[in-house]
């Protein structure tokens, strides 16, 4: 008996956790919480409940280090094997250590007990299924497809992907699918993400990373200092912001903001030539400003094959130089952060606030306080491109791996999928499912 369930994730975006059992052995795929402003159905409390109700579990794959993905993890039993990529982790334990200050429950030691996966290299932990994890583009770094092979059949399971970041520059996913994945294969379970965005993403001129890097530089020669607020994992667009900072003005962050950054030059490195994740040859320094570990940062740069410098850096200096300091909400709202205490002495001066996340954040049904707190009354400039994959790059996956069956999840038009054009043609081969209902595997 092989059956597949999804049991969140069938008709929201995030929160997502899916189920693979064959054979009595059953492995999951993601554990993510709920997104802050989400009203599902299904609250964390129950799902967890559902997944953890005694039966055994070979494993848990994570695809990625967004907390829809993987925010349960503190909950996962002892017993239960996590597995996530060898990058994400890393990042995960920058992420956990501070996280751990702030927090009650800690999380340290459960990211410490993840094993690994490599990209291109099946996964033999588990006795009656195949796992092939696949290296895809996504705005969280180290982010994977599986390639799975259960009781006779071929799933390929999306996780979150696109094709227009760094990642998937010069079609390599298309030519990694090609080597890895067989046209034919039984069954796809999709990522759906942007299909409730398609009018964000057809009136945005910003498609790729690349034209964001371009218009980026564009934007910081207009002002001297430039705020960015961008969220700390997406690691491809700072690290356009970092390379399309002009020359003669300074890259700035916090200490936290820098060891991701190195942490994650450090894991591209080892996965092959990503030019955007090397030392910018205008900026060898990364100015840091507030605490930080400095002696542990300037560690983690000259372990690089280009060595990148950090350093401190005077207020006097950025006012005479002007600046691209990367800047997040207050995730203390008690104290003034050093972004505010930048932004109050040096907007008024010549400044610009540079928005780079997605803009519901800022509308009324999924408003996020203190990023409107941060922004105020104060002009911004949009500047943004989606970390999941438009409706014409799912085609594009359709097309790739022919699916005699389709499993939309990770989206909010599950039950349009079928109408939507791009997918017209593959109507007949469509399954929508409901959160937690099985699909027969054998029966495909």
């Amino acid at each position: 008996m092989a059956e597949l369930t999804i049991y969140r994730g069938t008709h929201q975006i995030g929160g997502c956790c899916t189920e693979l059992s064959v054979d009595g052995q059953r492995i999951l795929i993601d554990l993510g919480a709920n997104l802050p402003d989400s009203d599902a159905p299904i609250q964390d409390d129950e799902l967890l409940a559902k997944v953890f109700d005694g039966r055994p579990a070979a494993g848990l794959l994570f695809t990625h280090p967004h907390g829809d993905h993987y925010g349960l993890y503190k909950k996962v039993p002892e017993d239960v094997p996590m597995y996530i990529g060898p990058m994400a982790k890393e990042i995960l334990k920058v992420l956990v250590s501070r996280l751990d200050y702030i927090s009650e429950e800690k999380g340290l030691s459960a990211v410490e007990r993840m094993q690994t996966y490599q990209a291109g290299e099946e996964l033999g932990a588990f006795q009656n299924i195949r796992v092939l994890p696949i290296y895809v583009d996504h705005s969280a770094p180290d982010a994977y497809m599986f390639y799975i092979q259960a009781a006779g059949k071929k799933i390929l399971f999306s996780g979150d992907f696109r094709d227009h970041g760094i990642v998937g520059e010069r079609d390599r996913l298309w030519r990694t699918l090609e080597k890895f994945v067989p046209r034919g294969i039984d069954l796809l379970v999709t990522e759906g993400t942007m299909l409730s965005r398609k009018m964000e993403a057809a009136s945005n001129p910003i498609r790729t990373e690349e034209q964001l890097g371009q218009r980026a530089e564009e934007l910081f020669r207009r002002h001297k200092y430039n705020f960015v607020l961008v969220s700390s994992t997406n690691l491809d667009s700072i690290m356009e912001f970092y390379h399309h900072t002009p020359r003669g003005m300074h890259f700035v962050c916090d200490g936290y903001q820098a060891e991701v950054m190195l942490t994650a030059m450090r894991g591209m490195e080892r996965k092959g030539n990503y030019p955007q994740y090397q030392r910018a040859e205008n900026h060898s320094t990364i100015r840091v400003r507030g605490r930080c570990r400095w002696g542990h940062l300037r560690e983690r740069g000259s372990l690089l094959k280009k060595p990148v410098g950090i350093a401190p850096i005077s207020g006097h200096k950025l006012k005479q130089d002007g600046f691209v300091m990367l800047v997040r909400k207050n995730a203390a709202p008690g104290r003034e952060s050093i972004f505010e205490e930048m932004r109050d002495e040096f907007y008024p001066l010549d400044g610009q606030i540079i928005y780079s996340m997605w803009d519901g954040y800022l509308k009324p049904e999924h408003a996020d306080p203190a990023l409107i707190g941060f922004i105020g009354r104060r002009p911004i400039e949009y500047l943004h491109t989606s970390g999941h994959a438009y409706a014409e790059t799912i085609a594009r996956l359709i097309e790739a791996v022919q699916p005699k069956r389709i499993v939309p999840m990770h989206t909010e038009r599950a039950d349009e999928f079928s109408s939507i054009p791009e997918f017209a043609r593959y109507a007949d081969r469509v399954k929508v499912l409901k959160d937690g209902e099985p699909l027969d595997l054998d029966a495909l």
